[in-house]
């Protein structure tokens, strides 16, 4: 009934011009006041200001006119139907790790609906199934599962929220043996732009469901998510580093990963370089090393050990995934600026040196061993065909990913800095980098591929473009059966869009 009432209310205010928006924004905050004061925070209190500055990067502090903390579905649709009858921008945040500024946030001009009271956590008895709220981080999820002997094809590092991860088609340890993350979900609880709360799964809107999963925030507010489960008691796994002199080797290792760890889905790997210039002058590599069947000398694992590629740090233990992301708790990365930056190419060991090295050789040609705080992470996530083959399980996935497009080298750029008065530097350095690696690859006769992983996206990344003509178009018409009025690509403006003349996401 109140959804209801909230529609009538602001119909009769409904404006479109652009000059009003501040205005019926304001009215909006007021409104929701009104009807749930608990779960509306203005400027001034300390709710609104831990709200804003929850995201994991600090140009993603916007300061939105208020924020909105449903604890309810019935909550949601409220404020759905609000906004999209006074066009309304807002935001929509869970666990708020894209480090665009307003993927996850948004400024006074808009509403910021925060998840934070969305915190569901349920197993069903069979332990088969998890069912997890809006809100809740792969931390809490992983402490949640750890006690019944499964685990969930979920985030490596970092406390990213788990529905937003599962809508970027998230990529995880399991994702070797398993496909990437989403293909794990058996349904999504949804609010659809006019209001409707449903459930989507490959039985019921199958193409809602495989459009959700990996099509980002363009579709509908996912309130919860059931995720299958994987029967695991421990795991092998290890945060290991390798020097600053073995690269050759540390370039080898991760190609011949891609080209043949597929025979054993067990194990998985990302490797990261790394140049932290204020400690050390020189780049250094490492891996995280994963195992499911807890078995310490895999055969994935050949390459990337001893004799092949010794460890100078670090060391491979039996643990949980709740046991890997305590030994980061104490070291949480935050209170900088962030940047993610991907880019896919062939699994060549030459590709990916040329690659790296173009990187690092840009980025100290611009000086940025000089910006205050500077550090970045060069990782490559080494896809095999098995990775493609599992997640065309469960109704696939809007990506596009083929047989023809592994084995690859997925390669995340990670910047992190203090100020924001040196983001204009950092960016244009990592534009001028980024050109350095796409000439430098082409004039040895490799190309790019196309695939974007959405997840690690920068600002502008032709993501959509990437998944192929065919998965784009499809998406498109899936758009206008669920959301004709485009509320989730016109209103939430913030992460990748679908429809190719609505503006980018903007950093702050």
């Amino acid at each position: 009934m109140l959804g209801t009432t909230l529609v009538l209310l602001a119909s009769s205010a409904l404006v479109a011009a652009a000059p009003y928006a501040t205005n019926q924004t304001r009215e909006s905050c007021n409104f929701l006041f009104r009807h749930y004061p608990e779960s509306v925070h203005f400027p001034g209190s300390l709710r609104y200001a831990r709200e804003d500055t929850f995201s994991w990067s600090t140009d993603s502090w916007l300061g939105p006119a208020c924020v909105f903390t449903p604890y309810s579905t019935p909550m949601v649709t409220a404020g759905i139907q609000l906004l999209a009858a006074r066009d309304v921008p807002f935001a929509i945040r869970g666990g708020g790790f894209m480090p665009i500024a307003n993927a996850a946030n948004i400024g006074p001009e808009g509403i910021l609906f925060s998840n934070s009271n969305m915190t569901l956590l349920t197993i069903e008895d069979d332990k088969s199934v998890v069912h997890v709220g809006a809100g809740v981080t792969f931390g809490p999820l992983y402490d949640f599962v750890a006690p019944h002997n499964v685990a969930i094809n979920g985030v490596r590092l970092g406390n990213v929220g788990v529905v937003g991860f599962h809508l970027g088609g998230g990529i995880g340890f399991f994702s070797y043996e398993h496909g990437v993350a989403p293909t794990t979900v058996k349904s999504f609880d949804v609010v659809l732009a006019n209001g409707t709360a449903t459930t989507v799964s490959n039985s019921s809107s199958a193409d809602l469901f495989w459009a959700l999963r990996g099509g980002g925030n363009n579709f509908a507010y996912v309130t919860s998510v059931s995720l299958y489960t994987i029967p695991s008691e421990s795991i092998v796994l290890g945060d290991v580093g390798y020097g600053t002199e073995r690269a050759d080797q540390y370039y080898e290792s991760m190609t011949d990963f891609a080209l043949h760890a597929g025979a054993d889905p067990a194990s998985s790997t990302e490797g990261q370089s790394r140049w932290q210039p204020a400690r050390n002058p020189n780049v250094s590599y490492h891996a995280f090393l994963f195992n499911s069947a807890n078995k310490f000398d895999a055969p994935g694992f050949a390459n990337l050990t001893a004799p092949k590629l010794p460890f100078t740090s670090g060391n491979l233990t039996k643990t949980t995934m709740s046991g890997w992301f305590k030994r980061f708790e104490a070291h949480p990365d935050f209170d900088n600026r962030k940047r993610f930056l991907f880019y896919s190419i062939p699994a060549d060991k030459a590709a990916f040196k040329i690659a790296t090295d173009a990187y690092y050789r840009v980025l100290r040609e611009e000086k940025l061993d000089e910006v205050r705080g500077f550090f970045t992470a060069f990782s490559v996530m080494p896809i095999t065909s098995k990775v493609v083959e599992a997640s065309a399980a469960n109704g696939g996935n809007p990506t596009g990913l083929t047989a023809s497009s592994v084995p690859a080298l997925w390669l995340v750029e990670s910047p992190s800095w203090d100020d924001g008065v040196d983001d204009a530097h950092v960016d244009a350095a990592h534009v001028k980098a980024n050109a350095a690696i796409k000439d430098d690859l082409k004039a040895a006769g490799f190309d790019m591929l196309p695939f974007i992983y959405l997840s690690d996206a920068a600002l502008d990344q032709p993501v959509f473009e990437g998944y192929g003509q065919e998965s784009w178009d499809k998406l498109k018409s899936i758009a206008k059966i669920y959301d004709p009025t485009e509320v989730f690509q016109r209103l939430v403006p913030g992460a990748p869009k679908i429809s190719a003349d609505r503006g980018q996401a903007r950093r702050g």
